[in-house]
């Protein structure tokens, strides 16, 4: 079922990210669970949304026990965009986990899943670095679209980065002392 972007942002906004336009979106149908939210999102043609997908692993690393079982009921297309999607999450995560660490409490590492299938580097080489780089080429090189998927990723992760900020700002996150 093809839902709504409004309702896909609410549904989003409603799992914590709430950097996506608009703000005020309210959900016309239900979205009954986590994996429907992604299958929903994969489904959706605005690429905004799927770029929402990492930010939501990042936020909630419990997800990436849905991504195998979904990974098996998509299409070829899809299931390359979810785990292209999803190691991006891995990747950015370690690049930016001490920012990510005050901001969100009991963070766990998002597991590296799919480097070796689709090829990239392991998601501890440099931080995550290489296998963020490596990523996005290999994005970029089968996409019919001169597109920058690394400059996408680090937008994405600005933004998430910028909401958490203002969520709870750094010195409320701080220990005193």
């Amino acid at each position: 079922m093809l839902y709504s972007r409004e309702t896909l942002v609410a549904a989003i906004r409603e799992q914590g990210i709430t950097y996506l336009a608009p703000s005020d979106a309210q959900p016309t149908e239900a979205i009954s669970s986590e994996a429907d939210l992604i299958l929903a999102i994969l489904e959706h043609p605005d690429p905004r949304l799927h770029l929402a997908l990492v930010s939501l692993f990042i936020r909630h690393p419990d997800w990436a026990g849905h991504v195998p079982a979904l990974v098996k009921r998509l299409s070829s297309s899809h299931f390359l965009n979810l785990q292209t999607l999803y190691m991006a999450a891995v990747y950015l995560q370690r690049l930016w986990l001490i920012h990510l660490s005050l901001y969100l409490d009991n963070l766990s590492l998002l597991p590296d899943l799919y480097s070796h299938q689709l090829g990239l580097p392991p998601a501890d080489e440099r931080f995550g670095k290489a296998g963020l780089y490596a990523l996005a080429e290999a994005w970029s090189a089968r996409s019919p679209y001169p597109f920058n998927w690394l400059a996408s990723l680090n937008k994405t992760m600005e933004l998430f980065l910028t909401q958490l900020s203002m969520e709870r700002p750094l010195h409320e996150s701080t220990p005193a002392g």
